[in-house]
């Protein structure tokens, strides 16, 4: 019932945006990204290339439509940013999050690209199944049957949010502090798919080989996916850990068990010399090919996200 419910919010606000297209794209926040001020604790945070996110395994469902108007819209957006987080989760705990689970979580976030605000909140001010609600000098539209408030509070942006918009306007754009680091921010943002947690209670197993008690001592973890010339796709990433002795266990680690896997399989090892690079209390990947396992391992992980923002059954 509840994928089902967010394929229909997926697509009312895909046709709010759509109805209220004009020729120009406008980027929010000219000195920082948009979902820099996602990332509380606990917190999943997902971006998007919306352009090139088809690349991607998993995800057909956010980019092929047989209806033409969606189609054209998915054209039109540039970035898709979602916080996942679960509001029954009131103890932390060290256990990694299995991703069947993760369709029971709430979401906010926000859509960037060709979205004049006047024109969008006016349209929905006047659809019957909004409603207007206003906290203070704070409005926004609730839709109940899908359970979604949304609204335009500037030019090119769209926010929304499955329980508590009040949190998305304030967190991530009223009163937004930035979170993530300009460094990892523009790794995410110039790869196809950015992902983002800075907890160990909110860490998730990617097919590394990575212990869970490692995994616990993680203070962050980003991890991306990118396009090369020739259309192949590679894992990159930044683990911190909380101290350079972890860090340099962790470097060991992954070097073991991708040299391990390369001889399993009987594969040439290349060119290690950039592959991990030790850098105090961090561990950063760079163009490491994905074997089969680990394919299967984000083929699984994308499904699960798209069932989140899209209500596609897989």
């Amino acid at each position: 019932m509840r994928t089902k419910r967010t394929g229909i919010v997926t697509c009312t606000i895909c046709a709010i945006v759509l109805l209220s297209l004009v020729s120009c794209v406008h980027r929010p926040f000219a000195d920082e990204y948009y979902f820099q001020a996602m990332g509380e604790p606990q917190d999943i945070v997902v971006t998007m290339d919306m352009q090139r996110i088809d690349r991607l395994p998993g995800t057909s469902a956010l980019t092929h439509s047989e209806d033409p108007s969606f189609a054209q819209l998915l054209s039109r957006i540039d970035r898709l940013s979602v916080t996942l987080y679960n509001p029954a989760a009131l103890e932390l705990t060290d256990d990694v999050i299995d991703m069947q689970d993760i369709d029971s979580y709430e979401f906010y976030g926000g859509v960037e690209g060709n979205i004049p605000a006047f024109l969008t909140n006016s349209m929905l001010l006047w659809n019957d199944d909004w409603e207007k609600v206003e906290e203070g000098r704070v409005r926004y539209y609730r839709n109940d049957w899908l359970g979604l408030d949304v609204y335009a509070p500037q030019r090119g942006l769209l926010l929304f949010a499955s329980d508590n918009y009040m949190k998305v306007y304030q967190d991530t754009y009223k009163h937004r502090v930035t979170r993530i680091q300009r460094g990892l921010a523009d790794r995410m943002a110039n790869a196809l798919f950015g992902f983002y947690i800075a907890s160990p209670q909110a860490m998730i197993d990617v097919g590394l080989a990575i212990p869970q008690t490692v995994l616990a001592q993680m203070e962050s973890m980003v991890l991306v996916i990118e396009e090369h010339d020739d259309q192949t796709l590679s894992l990159g990433g930044v683990f911190t850990m909380h101290t350079p002795k972890l860090a340099n266990s962790l470097s060991i680690l992954l070097k073991s068990s991708y040299i391990s896997e390369k001889r399993r399989n009987r594969e040439p090892l290349g060119d290690l010399t950039n592959l991990f690079i030790l850098e105090e209390a961090a561990v950063h990947i760079n163009g490491m090919s994905l074997s089969e396992e680990q394919y299967a391992t984000f083929s699984e992980l994308f499904g699960s996200l798209t069932t989140i923002t899209t209500g596609e059954k897989r």
